[in-house]
């Protein structure tokens, strides 16, 4: 999600996710913290697409933990 987040990932997947500004555009919490809109699945297949599991895994971690760069991440 920081790839995606920070434009270097391929532009394949350019349709995979959407900001939440992008859904609505009244301001909500989830919405100010810069998430992502994660879509509604209806199996349990559906729930291990990268689709719903990178918004719902960047919906978990802080602001201040989303923001770091992707060195402080690496070995």
């Amino acid at each position: 999600m920081y790839k995606y987040n920070a434009d270097i990932l391929p532009s394949s997947f350019n349709s995979f996710f959407s900001k939440l500004h992008c859904i609505h555009d009244y301001a909500t919490r989830q919405q100010v913290s810069g998430n992502y809109h994660y879509k509604r699945v209806r199996t349990n297949y559906g729930k291990k697409m990268l689709q719903y599991i990178g918004p719902f895994a960047r919906g978990c971690i802080s602001y201040k933990t989303k923001m770091l760069p992707l060195h402080m991440f690496s070995y």
